[in-house]
């Protein structure tokens, strides 16, 4: 009942990211998106897929710091499906775990896909923490009011917040983790796993201190691939104004949609469809009509939400396909032995 539920939703929140931006321009939204020229719905299609790519090339580097090889083919079934999972799945929830499954199929262990999906949270958030106040400062345009400026360290302040709460939280650990681990040992299912489950965490933290080690050059590629997975990802409502012939300042568009759509995350709607549309439209309708706004939006969500579903089911059949592969030839084998 509950996969039933999640079914439906996605496919309600796949027909609102078509109809949601019609409503708001009306039919001239659509008429305006059908006149896009062919080498601007290219350009759109090549940003989705210059995003999925620096992101497979961010797991590579990943799994390289840990000591293991994953192949490219593989890395970008992973990026693929996993960007299909976070859009599919309300407030993006099915994305990691669909990361350590893909790569464990890939045979990262879940310690290693697990210690992977950590730090690439943790390179988004920095990158979003480091980009908004730059975009803020450098390229949001002469008539944004001085509140933008002002606002954009707060993702940076609430960053450094709660990193120094996980600090002093580790630093007390002796205070509040034997307490914590009494009650968990209540819990029968704990108890008989304890061992296992020690050995597992113990494995995943050392997993973590490999991550946090490596070299110069290793970090610099890592830097530059997060920077061309989001700049791409969140360039298309952009490159979209550009075609339509009303170019804003990136900076501009770029602080708007980090905001509008970390915030309609949080209504549950996978992608945020709907709420982030309608924030977005009211964020920008002070530098641009909405009959422009209306079909931007349209090709905006084609390219980051249907796009990356489409080319996120393909990952996911090339993936069953090269597990059947796998096993008829581990049968054969068996046989043969």
């Amino acid at each position: 009942m509950k996969r039933r539920a999640l079914w439906l939703l996605a496919l309600l929140a796949i027909g609102a990211g078509l109809f949601v931006p019609i409503l708001l321009g009306g039919h001239a939204a659509l008429a305006s998106a059908e006149a896009i020229p062919i080498g601007g719905m290219l350009g759109l299609l090549a940003l989705a897929l210059a995003s999925a790519t620096a992101r497979a090339i961010k797991i590579r580097i990943l799994a390289l710091r840990l000591g293991h090889r994953v192949g490219f083919v593989r890395a970008l079934i992973a990026a693929f499906a996993s960007d299909a999972a976070f859009q599919a799945t309300p407030a993006g929830a099915g994305g990691y775990p669909a990361t350590v499954l893909l790569l464990r199929r890939g045979g990262l262990p879940v310690s290693a896909g697990l210690a992977l999906s950590a730090a690439d949270q943790a390179l988004d958030t920095l990158f979003f923490a480091a980009a908004l106040p730059l975009a803020c400062a450098f390229d949001l345009g002469d008539t944004v009011p001085a509140a933008w400026h002002a606002l954009a360290f707060v993702p940076t302040a609430a960053l450094l917040l709660i990193s120094a709460g996980l600090l002093a939280a580790w630093r007390m650990r002796r205070r509040w983790w034997p307490v914590l681990r009494s009650v968990l040992l209540r819990l029968r299912w704990l108890r008989q796993r304890r061992e296992r489950l020690r050995g597992f965490f113990a494995t995943f933290a050392a997993d973590l201190a490999r991550l946090r080690r490596g070299s110069p050059m290793l970090t610099a590629a890592l830097v530059l691939v997060v920077g061309a997975q989001w700049i791409a990802r969140y360039g298309a409502l952009w490159f979209a104004l550009v075609v339509l012939g009303h170019a804003l300042p990136f900076g501009l568009v770029f602080v708007a949609q980090s905001v509008a759509l970390h915030a309609a995350q949080w209504t549950g709607v996978p992608g945020g469809i709907g709420g982030g549309d309608v924030a977005l439209a009211a964020a920008l309708s002070p530098w641009a009509p909405l009959a422009v706004l209306a079909p931007a939006l349209l090709l905006w969500r084609l390219t980051t939400f249907h796009a990356v579903l489409l080319f996120g089911a393909i990952a996911f059949a090339c993936d069953r396909r090269d597990m059947s592969a796998g096993s008829t030839e581990l049968v054969t084998q068996g046989s043969a032995g």
